[in-house]
C-alpha cells in the first residue's frame, strides 16, 4: 500500500469511528463553455487522478462549438451540478437578462437562441432543473458547490482578490470550504476559517496562460479541506478554429480569448 493510501485507510478508520465512512476527494469543474476539446483532456487527467466524486459547477454551454456534445457527456456521466448564470440564461432567457443594456441584450439572445437549438427541448430542460448549489457534509466540515457566491451565480472573486475580499464576497456561511467558478480564473484563499476555492474554467480560463484547461480537486483526508488547483493542456489553437467554424454568435473578441487566456471585456 502506497503512503498516500495508508493515510487515506487511517482517515477513514477514524472516521467510521465518528459516523463519516471514508475520505473524499471531489473535483470540482466550472465553465465548460461548450469547449469539447478542454472537456476532454479533462476527462483524461480525471482518470489520472481518481476522484471519488465530481461537481459541475456551472456554465456548460453557451459561448461554445459544441454544446450538445459537452452537456450530454456531464449528464451521461451522473455527476451532480450547479446550475450557472448562463445555463440559466437558456433555461428562463426573460429572467436572466432583466436589468441588462439592450446590446448586451441583444447579444446574448442571440447566443441563447443558437445554443438552445442546438441542444434541444430535452437538454435545455434538463439545464433548468439543475439546482443552485451542492452540499457535501464531512468530518471535515461541510463543503458547497456554488456557481458565483453563496446565493447570487452573477457574483464571484478572482485570483485579484485578496482574503478579505473573498471572505466579504461569500458573506457569511456555515460552510467549512467553498468551491465556485464564474470569474474562470483560479486561486484558494483562506479567509478567516474558510477555504475558498475558485476552480478556474475548463473552456476560457482567463488566467493569462493559453491552452490550460483548469479545475480543481478537494480533498478531506487530513481532517481539514485542502484544494489543489489542476491545469491541464488541450490544443486551444483548434478549439479556437472550432469555436470560428461553428456557426455560433460569439464575437472575435470573445472567440480570441481562446488564444489569448485573458478577459475580453
Amino acid at each position: 500500500m502506497s503512503l498516500s493510501a495508508a493515510r487515506r485507510a487511517a482517515s477513514a478508520r477514524a472516521r467510521g469511528r465518528i459516523g463519516y465512512a471514508l475520505a473524499m476527494r471531489v473535483a470540482v469543474l466550472t465553465d465548460i463553455h461548450g469547449n469539447r476539446l478542454a472537456l476532454l483532456a479533462v476527462l483524461a487527467d480525471l482518470r489520472r487522478v481518481g476522484a471519488d466524486s465530481v461537481v459541475f459547477g456551472g456554465d456548460a454551454v453557451l459561448f461554445g462549438p459544441r454544446p450538445r456534445e459537452c452537456w450530454e457527456r456531464v449528464l451521461d456521466l451522473g455527476w451532480r451540478t450547479v446550475q450557472g448564470n448562463t445555463d440559466r440564461y437558456i433555461a428562463a432567457f426573460d429572467t436572466a437578462t432583466a436589468g441588462k443594456d439592450r446590446a448586451q441584450t441583444d447579444f446574448l439572445r442571440a447566443n441563447v437562441d443558437w445554443t438552445a437549438e442546438q441542444l434541444g427541448p430535452a437538454l435545455v430542460r434538463e439545464l433548468s432543473a439543475m439546482p443552485r448549489q451542492v452540499r457535501i457534509e464531512s468530518a471535515a466540515g461541510l463543503l458547497l458547490v456554488v456557481h458565483g457566491v453563496p446565493g447570487d451565480d452573477e457574483t464571484g472573486w478572482s485570483r485579484r482578490d485578496d482574503e478579505a475580499a473573498v471572505a466579504a464576497a461569500i458573506g457569511p456561511t456555515e460552510a467549512a470550504a467553498v468551491a465556485s467558478g464564474h470569474t474562470h480564473t483560479a486561486m484558494v484563499r483562506h479567509a478567516g476559517g474558510l477555504l475558498a476555492v475558485n476552480c478556474g474554467s475548463v473552456g476560457r480560463s482567463y488566467d493569462g496562460i493559453p491552452g490550460l484547461a483548469t479545475y480543481a480537486v478537494l480533498d478531506d483526508a487530513s481532517g481539514r479541506w485542502s484544494a489543489e488547483l489542476r491545469r491541464v493542456p488541450y490544443d486551444h489553437v483548434s478549439a479556437h478554429a472550432d469555436l470560428l467554424a461553428a456557426g455560433t454568435h460569439v464575437s472575435e473578441a470573445s472567440a480570441g480569448a481562446l488564444l489569448t487566456a485573458l478577459d475580453p471585456t
